[in-house]
């Protein structure tokens, strides 16, 4: 009689019963970031035509945060008083995480053109 750690049958089977593992994408938004929908839709990308949890960590309130949410549809925002570093913004993202595998995309620093035509 077998124990009950080994299993007959062939590996091929086992594998296809295993849960494929959740991926997240966490965006990381420092004070005065942005990050275009362009960016997004790379990382996405990079993950096939598999099911992404976005995570979106903020530090205070980034100026393309309405285009941002548009391009993502349903992510987890999650905000920080403005000031908070990038690594504790990348660290409260990784708590709240629900996949298996993690992909981190930073924003980019804000120009002063870029804040006025986003505030106009």
């Amino acid at each position: 009689m077998p124990s009950a750690d080994t299993d007959d049958r062939p590996s091929g089977e086992l594998s296809e019963r295993r849960a494929a593992p959740r991926r997240s994408l966490i965006v990381v938004l420092p004070e005065n970031h942005v990050v275009s929908p362009d960016r997004l839709a790379e990382g996405l990308r990079a993950h096939g035509d598999q099911q992404v949890d976005v995570v979106i960590a903020c530090a205070g309130q980034p100026a393309n945060l309405t285009t941002t949410q548009e391009s993502l549809g349903e992510a987890q925002l999650l905000f920080a008083p403005a000031g908070t570093t990038t690594e504790d913004l990348r660290e409260l993202a990784m708590r709240q995480a629900p996949g298996d595998i993690v992909t981190l995309l930073c924003g980019d620093v804000v120009s002063e053109s870029c804040v006025d035509a986003v505030s106009s």
